[in-house]
């Protein structure tokens, strides 16, 4: 599991919301390739009265990648909400992540068929 750092700007987070953020955004780094582990994983949750009530809670989340740090943020107004949007980007971004680092190999769904002389007659 990856280590979290959690911090909070105006608001508290309760043992409740650290255990849901915990078990959501704590099993990411299973996505992964097995060369390219996270070390870490920065958490700020910041409540902001100056906006609507629709974008109160500000996430953004910083996962240390060996070799291309990710970054994803959002603003929604319940802080559960944010972390679940927070976790489809991340998502999404470690697939592409993935999907660059991944060494191509061949597939035999790709490869056609090889028929010779004999066969054709």
């Amino acid at each position: 599991m990856i280590t979290l750092h959690i911090s909070a700007r105006k608001c508290e987070v309760n043992d409740e919301l650290e255990s849901y953020m915990e078990r959501k955004l704590g099993k990411l780094d299973k996505y992964f390739p097995r060369q390219h582990q996270p070390t870490g994983m920065v958490i700020e949750l910041t409540r902001d009265e100056s906006v609507g009530p629709d974008k109160r809670y500000h996430i953004s989340v910083n996962i240390a990648a060996p070799q291309h740090p990710m970054y994803a943020e959002t603003a929604t107004m319940n802080p559960h909400s944010a972390v679940d949007i927070i976790e489809a980007k991340l998502k999404e971004q470690i697939r592409k992540y993935k999907e660059k680092h991944t060494p191509r190999r061949l597939s035999l769904k790709r490869m056609a068929p090889i028929t010779t002389a004999d066969e054709e007659a």
